[in-house]
């Protein structure tokens, strides 16, 4: 890494550059690279690891098998940061429906995919003395995405 950095390059590719450290290197690893990245760098970032994909790039392409599946934004590719899936007990659905468009009562439990301010929501559900069972970002992480990528295009592990 040092060599990589050491002239101060516009562009910096890395391949793999996390591979077989420990949680404190990584870490460090992880800060340098984002570190570039606020300097205005071009840092290439090649990993098998998408956990780490998608915490430090801002664009991503996918391959297998010599194919580009796909390439854009982490956005762009998983969906907004901010959809949350929730899971209410008790309220009024006229109410929940303004939260919550494609609101569902399934096994007792309102579920949908909250528009809006959840902090708003919250404060909503307060009033009408409902209760907050679940809320979770619904987008799928990198991995979660890839995988699916391959599955549409028939490609499996042993290929």
């Amino acid at each position: 890494m040092a060599q990589a950095l050491i002239n101060d390059p516009e562009v910096v590719f890395l391949d793999e550059p996390m591979s077989g450290l420990d949680p404190l290197g990584r870490y460090q690893i992880r800060e340098i690279i984002l570190s570039l990245k606020s300097q205005g760098k071009t840092v290439f970032f090649n990993s098998h690891v998408l956990s780490d994909v998608e915490q430090i790039c801002d664009r991503v392409a996918i391959l297998a098998l010599g194919e580009l599946l796909c390439v854009g934004s982490i956005s762009e590719l998983l969906g907004s940061a901010d959809l949350y899936q929730v899971k209410v007990r008790g309220g009024s659905a006229d109410v929940l429906r303004q939260w919550v468009p494609d609101l569902q009562l399934e096994d007792g439990y309102w579920r949908g995919h909250l528009k809006g301010d959840p902090q708003d929501f919250l404060a909503t559900l307060r009033f009408m003395n409902a209760q907050l069972e679940a809320m979770n970002l619904s987008r799928p992480t990198l991995e979660e995405f890839f995988v699916q990528q391959l599955r549409q295009r028939g490609i499996t592990a042993s290929q």
